[in-house]
């Protein structure tokens, strides 16, 4: 079984980054949050190592903000691809148990994409039945 803890984070696919963080932070007043404050350091090539994995392309850059209770990502990336797709519009549930969600989904026949190691937290991105995507997230 899935056990979801809270919604970690949405994920919006922009097109301009600039334009969106001029919408977001100058017009709708939200905070920036620093990404490397977040992840930290990350392992050299990693961008680059979940691009293949997904098989999709990253785009130029992301952008954090934060509501109160919530984080939004902007980012940038390849538009409706079919695929689950951390670079595109996206929903990140956090859930209790890595594995166990894993097997459940492997149980049940679900495919997704696990990303590789080189975060402080586990992803794990599938789609549901109308395609949009899904985010499992854990902290490792």
């Amino acid at each position: 079984m899935i056990r979801i803890r809270k919604i970690e984070h949405v994920g919006l696919r922009v097109d301009d980054l600039a334009a969106s963080e001029a919408f977001y932070t100058g017009l709708l007043g939200l905070p920036k949050v620093d990404i490397r404050q977040v992840v930290g350091d990350v392992r050299p090539g990693y961008r680059e190592d979940l691009q293949k994995v997904t098989g999709l392309r990253s785009g130029k850059g992301a952008l954090w903000v934060q509501i109160p209770g919530l984080q939004v990502h902007l980012v940038t990336g390849d538009k409706d691809p079919g695929a689950p797709s951390p670079f595109d519009t996206h929903l990140a549930l956090e859930v209790e148990d890595f594995e166990e969600a894993k097997r459940t989904l492997d149980e049940r026949g679900v495919k997704y994409v696990e990303a590789p190691e080189g975060l402080p937290y586990r992803q794990a991105f599938l789609t549901d039945p109308t395609g949009n995507t899904i985010e499992l997230w854990a902290s490792r």
